[in-house]
Parts: C-alpha cells; structure tokens; sequence
C-alpha cells in the first residue's frame, strides 16, 4: 500500500483558535501544485483531521485525486503516532492531510520505528511511504514532494 503523509497548506493567523485557521489562498495553490503530482499513485481515500485547514487540505487533495474525503479524529498537530497507526487501514493508497509536528513523526516511526522530528515539512509539503502493511518501521519513504 501507498500511503501519503501530507501537511496543509499555509494557514491564516486570524482565526478565533488553531482549529479554525483556513488556508490562505497561498496554502490552496500549495495543496493543489503537490496534489497534481500525486495523481499517478492511485489513492482512493483521503484522511483528514478536522481542524479546517487540513480540511480545507483534504477537500483539494480529494477532488484533484478524484476520490472520497473523510475526518479522522486522530490525525490533529500533537496527536500520538502510534495511536494513529492503529487507525489508519490497511489496505488501498490513502492520503493523510495533517499537521506538524504529527506529520513527521509519524513519517518517522513508520519509516524508522522511532518517534522523532523526522523529515522536515514544509507547508503544502507530502511523503510518500511505501509498506505492506502500516507499522514501526515497517515503510519506505519513497519520495518528498513540494509544491
């Protein structure tokens, strides 16, 4: 399975609290440019956390993919890694759209069965990691892709 580990695009400040920044029209353009070079991999879902930016994130990644969107609860900035990985399927190319610093040290636990900063993400900024099945360790960071 392919999995794609994404971070949202540039988020406004003014918002009334961090779960409801939406993306700037900077972050739109930075979803779409790295979502148009995800198109040959196939991914059938997009996961998103529910803050509106990664929404707003996953909105764009799923209509460019031509695929469903769906919230996972689990996926926001300070989430734990591993919890995640218990909630991700295990099967089919998936996409996550999240934050930091989740998004790299979940691409490190899988990549390196450690939690640490892991490779770094820029907004807009997605891995694509490569497994049979999602664990410690258990996947290979195949590509970085910028907008």
């Amino acid at each position: 399975m392919k999995l794609i580990v994404m971070r949202h695009g540039q988020a406004s400040w003014s918002a009334p609290n961090d779960q409801e920044r939406p993306l700037t029209e900077v972050g739109q353009q930075e979803v779409l440019s790295t979502a148009s070079k995800l198109t040959h991999l196939g991914i059938s879902r997009v996961l998103a956390s529910p803050y509106l930016r990664a929404q707003q994130s996953g909105r764009i990644l799923a209509e460019t993919l031509e695929c469903t969107l769906e919230t996972l609860d689990c996926i926001t900035p300070d989430a734990d890694p591993m919890a995640v990985i218990s909630e991700l399927p295990v099967q089919g190319n998936i996409a996550l759209a999240s934050h930091m610093p989740l998004v790299g040290a979940l691409t490190s636990l899988l990549c390196e069965g450690a939690i640490h900063q892991g490779p770094g993400f820029m907004t807009g900024n997605a891995a694509v990691l490569e497994m049979e099945l999602p664990g410690p360790g258990l996947a290979t960071l195949i590509e970085m892709v910028a907008p």
